[in-house]
């Protein structure tokens, strides 16, 4: 914001020095350029009001020491040419031979009684003259002509000085702008660079984190006490939920622990006068009720780590992918083997880091092989790999059990929602779980058919950039 507020005030600063700079630089320019040739058709009067006499009597002698003296005095160059447009003087070459000047626009004007002023470059000199041809009459009689030309160079190194002095006085005053801005672009952005600290502290978890108003503009001011009333209210919420989830935890697990072990006494203290049959009935009951309580203590687990992840997410971590995944087949090989399910990775390499949430990736894989080993007849193999493709890596966990439809898939990643013949045991929540352990690590989980049979589910992570 405070280079956007610096970029605003300097791009205004150079629009308002644009519009007063070069209206004035040109002004003055042009006012040299009129001075100038003011002054010079005030010389070429002069000097034909000087020579009147010279060309009346055909007398030019008293003519070098005046043009001289005009040369000496401004600079300039004086031609006197007579009515046929010979030279009579010429104060670049004094005591030359006459030459003919008729030919000249300006000279033939003249010598048709008109004043002529303009500006021509000079091919042979190589510069800009302005020129005035005044002619010499005589009792309405044109005797001659006066042409008096000078050079555009003064006036243009003064034109230029002026336009260096005034980009000059703009850079100056662009640095001015640019303390000035800064200063009030800082003092305009800090506020709001504190509330965006503080709503990246929110959002990461820091619930205590507030925003000062005690300086500022009113309108920064409303906006910083805006924050703060919903981050105590979200504080409140949140805090609420975690002490709800704390009770609930104790509330819900305390009864199921007691009723297994009720349940596991009452499959223990027979009666002995009972038969065999009724023995057999009762065992089975209670099986039944055991795995029940232990299908409602894994839901009950589940919903609260759900609960856990939307209160509080967790921080992101960089994790070499490969060695976790290596890491969690390791732990996984003993049931797998049992089961006589393969368990392997697919040319799984260390080195691949990505960005996950803390712990994610292993939950993720745990709930995927154990979703994979729930479906995997006896024989079948479940494979797990890891690419990296565009910016992301690509986590795989592909098995051989039966599938599901493309309907089926599209819901599979939602809460509680289970197949047809779901396995015994299951929540509902496995996939939901690494779904959202993937959304707020920055990536996605998606599920496609694998190649042979059954089902592949594809967890994709930011890849870690120490850029």
């Amino acid at each position: 914001m405070t280079r956007r507020i610096l970029v605003s005030y300097l791009l205004m600063s150079l629009l308002i020095l644009v519009m007063l700079t070069v209206p004035l630089g040109r002004n003055f320019a042009d006012r040299e350029r009129e001075r100038l040739l003011t002054a010079i058709e005030r010389d070429g009067r002069v000097l034909a009001a000087e020579a009147d006499d010279a060309f009346e009597t055909g007398d030019f002698r008293s003519l070098p020491p005046l043009v001289e003296r005009y040369v000496d005095e401004t600079g300039g160059r004086a031609v006197m040419v007579d009515a046929a447009g010979q030279s009579v003087i010429d104060s670049d070459d004094l005591g030359g031979p006459a030459r003919d000047f008729s030919t000249r626009p300006e000279i033939a004007a003249a010598l048709q009684g008109r004043y002529i002023t303009g500006e021509r470059a000079s091919v042979t000199l190589g510069e800009s003259l302005v020129y005035v041809a005044v002619p010499v009459v005589q009792e309405g009689e044109v005797l001659g002509a006066v042409r008096v030309s000078y050079p555009t160079t003064a006036v243009d190194q003064r034109t230029r000085e002026v336009w260096i002095e005034l980009a000059s006085l703009g850079v100056v005053v662009l640095g001015v702008v640019a303390i000035g801005g800064w200063f009030v672009a800082s003092t305009l952005a800090r506020p709001i660079r504190r509330l965006e600290s503080a709503a990246n502290l929110l959002a990461s978890g820091e619930l205590s984190a507030r925003v000062t108003v005690d300086h500022g503009p009113a309108d920064l001011v409303r906006v910083a006490r805006s924050f703060n009333s919903m981050a105590d209210a979200n504080q409140g919420l949140i805090e609420s939920q975690r002490a709800f989830l704390a009770d609930a935890s104790h509330q819900l697990r305390t009864p199921l622990t007691a009723l297994r072990l009720r349940l596991e006494a009452l499959s223990l203290s027979g009666d002995d006068e009972s038969t065999a049959a009724q023995s057999a009935d009762r065992a089975e009951t209670v099986e039944a009720a055991t795995a029940e309580v232990d299908r409602l203590s894994g839901l009950v687990d589940a919903l609260l780590a759900m609960a856990r992840l939307d209160a509080r997410p967790g921080l992101v971590v960089t994790v070499d992918v490969g060695a976790v995944i290596d890491e969690r087949i390791e732990t996984w090989h003993p049931l797998s083997d049992e089961q006589d399910v393969s368990l392997n990775g697919d040319g799984i390499r260390t080195g691949v880091r990505a960005s996950v949430v803390d712990g994610g990736l292993e939950q993720i894989l745990d709930n995927l092989i154990s979703n994979a080993l729930d479906v995997s007849p006896e024989g079948a193999s479940i494979t797990l790999g890891v690419e990296a493709v565009a910016g992301f890596v690509r986590v795989t966990v592909a098995d051989q059990g039966p599938g599901l439809d493309e309907a089926q898939r599209s819901r599979a990643f939602d809460r509680f929602w289970r197949g047809a013949n779901p396995p015994s045991g299951g929540s509902g929540l496995g996939l939901a779980i690494v779904r959202r352990l993937a959304e707020l690590s920055g990536g996605s989980a998606t599920m496609e058919p694998n190649a042979d049979a059954g089902l592949r589910v594809v967890v994709s992570l930011p890849v870690f950039s120490a850029n």
